[in-house]
């Protein structure tokens, strides 16, 4: 008799552990296996380089009278030996806000940041409300106004292949790609970053948006953002995007203006309006539309800098500078006092070249003074198709 209660309580141990299994399992299968399927990558064969087209940069447009003055850029940033980095700032940490800026810290002897945290810490501008996470108005860049520019024809398929070098607790190393592809009016656009030796990475992040290419520019639908990493979970998350609003990755429907964009599809929507309104290239120009992350919809203004030459493979190039409008003096007082209390600061820059077919040839993603990267074009772009500045 005392055998068999053991023989029971041993076989009730066993369901129960294979109880705690399958609940574990599902868990595991649910988080890996989203509702709705992967964006299905286009394809593309790359078979010729971009070369320069003419002329250069300073013939594009005459300078308007009045001008907004334009602050002296800062002196580039130099490495100090041992930076120290916040703990609560982990590099590619969770997802969202890649591409959204705040005000850029102030040049230092230390690294200048990249922007991989949107899990930023409380009081931070990455973590506060969307009620006071918004942008002031800003002289509004209408995108239906840029009919009046000259002819723009979308590019092919095109690749872009960066170095990324960067510093969080230390030197990091690896690569990037942008991917822009095409299909008739359907588009693409990826961003793929990864931290350490390419065939084993530390940490990677992919940026997806998909949509369609419209005479007002990009109009996204479906956004995808995926992080792999040795340690710790990966994460994904969806984001669809209509006439209507936006669906966040959490299921909530938020209100948007037609002029939407997404964290990828952003950099190339500005491609089309600096190509087709050249006006918005002189120093002080700015550029405005409203910004979908999977957890918030915000209003977002880019403002052009001083030209400025970046090395590329391709040798030195003249480019348009645009950095995020300070955050601080666009926010109500409590936002502005919750920055000065501390937290993560988000903020990207791009360099344009517009003898190259306005292509990204460096971008600089902050997140604060010590947790930076910086993507430099490391080889020629490469095309599929034939359009004129190809060879």
């Amino acid at each position: 008799m005392r055998r068999l209660s053991r023989l029971a309580a041993l076989g009730a141990a066993v369901l129960g552990l294979h109880a705690l299994l399958l609940a574990w399992f599902g868990e595991r299968l649910q988080m890996s296996a989203p509702s709705e399927p992967a964006i299905e990558r286009l394809s593309a064969v790359y078979t010729r380089e971009i070369v320069q087209s003419q002329p250069p940069l300073a013939a594009a447009a005459a300078p308007r009278p009045a001008a907004r003055p334009q602050a002296a850029p800062a002196a580039p940033a130099q490495l100090p030996d041992r930076p120290e980095a916040p703990a609560s700032a982990p590099l590619l940490a969770d997802a969202a806000e890649i591409s959204v800026s705040a005000e850029p810290p102030p040049a230092s002897a230390g690294p200048q940041p990249p922007d991989f945290d949107p899990q930023a810490a409380p009081g931070s501008v990455a973590a506060a409300p969307p009620e006071i996470a918004v942008a002031a108005s800003a002289p509004a860049v209408a995108p239906a106004a840029a009919a009046s520019g000259p002819a723009f024809e979308w590019p092919v398929s095109t690749r872009l292949r960066y170095t990324l070098t960067g510093w969080y607790q230390g030197e990091v190393h690896g690569e990037a790609q942008v991917e822009w592809l095409r299909s008739g009016e359907r588009y693409q656009v990826h961003l793929e970053v990864s931290v350490g030796p390419s065939l084993a990475p530390l940490m990677s992040r992919r940026m997806s948006s998909e949509g369609r290419i419209t005479p007002e520019g990009l109009r996204p639908q479906r956004y995808e953002q995926e992080t792999r990493q040795i340690v710790g979970r990966d994460r994904r998350v969806l984001m669809s995007l209509d006439g209507e609003g936006v669906q966040l990755a959490d299921g909530r429907r938020m209100p948007a203006r037609a002029d939407v964009q997404d964290s990828a599809s952003q950099f190339i929507q500005m491609v089309w309006l600096f190509s087709t309104r050249p006006e918005l290239r002189q120093p002080g120009e700015r550029v405005e539309f409203d910004l979908a992350l999977p957890h918030r919809v915000r209003r977002w203004v880019y403002e052009v800098g001083a030209r400025e030459p970046v090395n590329t493979p391709l040798g030195p190039l003249e480019t348009l500078h645009v950095r995020p409008v300070p955050i601080t003096t666009a926010l109500p007082e409590a936002a502005a006092e919750a920055v000065r209390r501390g937290g993560s600061i988000l903020s990207a820059q791009i360099w344009y070249a517009p003898t190259l077919q306005m292509l990204p040839v460096r971008i600089r993603i902050e997140q604060d003074a010590s947790t930076w990267l910086d993507l430099r074009l490391s080889e020629v772009p490469q095309q599929a198709g034939s359009p004129a500045a190809t060879k």
